[in-house]
């Protein structure tokens, strides 16, 4: 699926609409469906309301706060839909100056028993069992004041009141996915309709949008192809079974050779870590350069892959390392440089063999603060990866890490232009980007943010990375990254669902590691 803008939105409309005869008010009425079919999936869910609450809203009553523009019209005709399955509406209105079909979708609900409250001061929130946000669309531009920034408070207030937001969380931008003030709805669950809203998935908007639910409004999903459109690209856990698919026949050649270098003392974990990932995730053989005096720990903790022991003086590795390693990259599919492997000299002149192998490469931690402060390594090769942090890809552009927060597409594509290959910038939803496609992560957990997980995901690239023959050779980097990226999410919540978000380590996400979508 790919994202759209609100202005995107807005164009594609209009142009359904002059080319079909459809009437607006026929799209209100689909996207209404789609939110009072979430209020159903949470409703129930808030049993624990107070007594006074149930005395109140025996039916299962809801809130719908409602805007007088078509966001507000969809939380009416929400409203009208939910009284028409036999419960309880209420709604607050933001503004008497309601307008359009947002007006006759108010006249329909005041028919059918949808009550209108007073004010603000009659709103608490705690008697409702869910509570719908249609007060701002994606048109919004400024911040929440008055009795709307008043009424949000109440909603944050009390999180055991779920609110479904209609289209997007009010008070979030719905390009940029910026907070636009103080207050901004947290839904529990958003329905957009159509496709997924950019803003949804950036910057403060992966905070409030929780769950994300796209619900069609009769524009086919090929209506937009040709409009010319350059969305942020998803891929979905389902394609990810037929993709790695092993035919009966195959043999470990057939699966690619990786070479990894990572590690040193005091971070042998990391090269493990990355290692055995590579391995969990297909490729055929992996082999492990590591320091002489890091191979008996290696041995025993990826036993799995081949050690080829690189020779060391005074604990620095031997001009000799860097002919071994050119040798061993010479037979490579794929390799992985950074993971742990350190910041001393002998790690730079590896970093130029890397760079001059034939193969694509993985780069990762260490090896990305190299290449942020040494001189005519970068660009690297088009068919290369990148995998910074903020942080990491703040040193190597030369901004603040604040610029990479709040301009991450900016940022995607000034480091594709300085080094040149495909770009995987991780966080709360990864971006992957090779200068055509953008691809953006709709999964993740906060199990992930622990060390290890960023080597774990290292090894899982570099074992795509060299079975990229067997899968597609029409495979772009940029895709072949974000499955990546989607394999190391899932066995994230895979791990989570076993462990908790507190209590999962790097070694339960790679058990976790399936290249389909089962078991979750």
């Amino acid at each position: 699926m790919t994202t759209i803008t609100p202005d995107e939105m807005k164009s594609l409309e209009t142009l359904f609409m002059s080319e079909t005869g459809t009437p607006s008010i026929l799209l209100m009425e689909h996207a209404a469906q789609g939110v009072a079919a979430a209020i159903s999936r949470h409703a129930p869910k808030s049993a624990a309301l107070a007594e006074e609450a149930e005395r109140l809203c025996p039916e299962g009553g809801i809130l719908c706060v409602c805007g007088g523009g078509n966001n507000g019209g969809d939380g009416y005709a929400a409203a009208r839909l939910w009284c028409s399955g036999g419960g309880q509406a209420d709604v607050w209105e933001v503004t008497s100056a309601v307008r359009g079909d947002a007006l006759t979708n108010r006249t329909l609900a005041l028919l059918h028993g949808v009550r209108i409250l007073p004010s603000a001061d009659a709103v608490d929130v705690a008697e409702y069992a869910a509570v719908v946000d249609a007060l701002y669309g994606t048109g919004l531009n400024h911040a929440i004041e008055g009795d709307a920034a008043i009424l949000i408070h109440r909603l944050n207030d009390n999180p055991q009141i779920p609110v479904i937001a209609v289209d997007i969380p009010s008070g979030l931008d719905g390009t940029t996915g910026r907070a636009l003030g103080a207050d901004v709805v947290r839904a529990a669950e958003t329905v957009t309709f159509h496709r997924i809203k950019q803003g949804l998935l950036l910057r403060q908007g992966v905070e409030y949008t929780g769950e994300i639910t796209v619900q069609p409004i009769l524009i086919r999903p090929g209506d937009d192809i040709d409009l010319g459109f350059d969305g942020l690209e998803t891929l979905s856990p389902a394609a990810l079974a037929p993709l790695f698919a092993r035919t009966p026949a195959l043999h470990k050649g057939d699966c690619g050779r990786a070479v990894i270098f990572c590690g040193s003392r005091g971070m042998v974990g990391a090269a493990a870590f990355c290692a055995n990932a590579c391995i969990r995730a297909g490729a055929g053989l992996t082999t492990l350069l590591c320091r002489e005096s890091l191979l008996p720990m290696l041995q025993v903790l990826a036993p799995g892959a081949t050690c080829v022991p690189l020779p060391e003086t005074n604990g620095l590795l031997t001009p000799q390392a860097a002919r071994i390693t050119r040798e061993t990259l010479d037979k490579a599919d794929a390799a992985c440089i950074g993971c742990g492997c350190g910041l001393t000299p002998d790690v730079t002149m590896l970093l130029r063999v890397f760079a001059e192998a034939d193969c694509p490469i993985v780069w990762d931690a260490d090896a990305l603060t190299l290449l942020a402060t040494h001189d005519g390594i970068l660009p690297l090769k088009e068919e290369d990866i990148i995998t910074p942090h903020p942080g990491e890809a703040a040193r190597l552009l030369e901004q603040h890490v604040e610029f990479i927060l709040d301009e991450p597409l900016d940022a995607l594509s000034r480091l594709h232009d300085l080094c040149g290959c495909c770009v995987l910038l991780k966080g709360a939803r990864t971006l992957v980007s090779d200068g055509d496609a953008t691809y953006i992560s709709l999964y993740g957990t906060p199990a992930l943010a622990k060390g290890g997980s960023g080597d774990v995901l290292s090894g899982i690239l570099t074992a795509l990375l060299c079975q990229r023959n067997r899968l597609s050779t029409s495979l772009s980097t940029s895709a072949l990254a974000a499955y990546g990226v989607l394999i190391h999410a899932l066995a994230g919540l895979r791990a989570e669902k076993r462990f908790g978000a507190n209590c999962s380590t790097p070694q339960a996400l790679i058990d976790a590691i399936r290249l389909d979508d089962k078991e979750l």
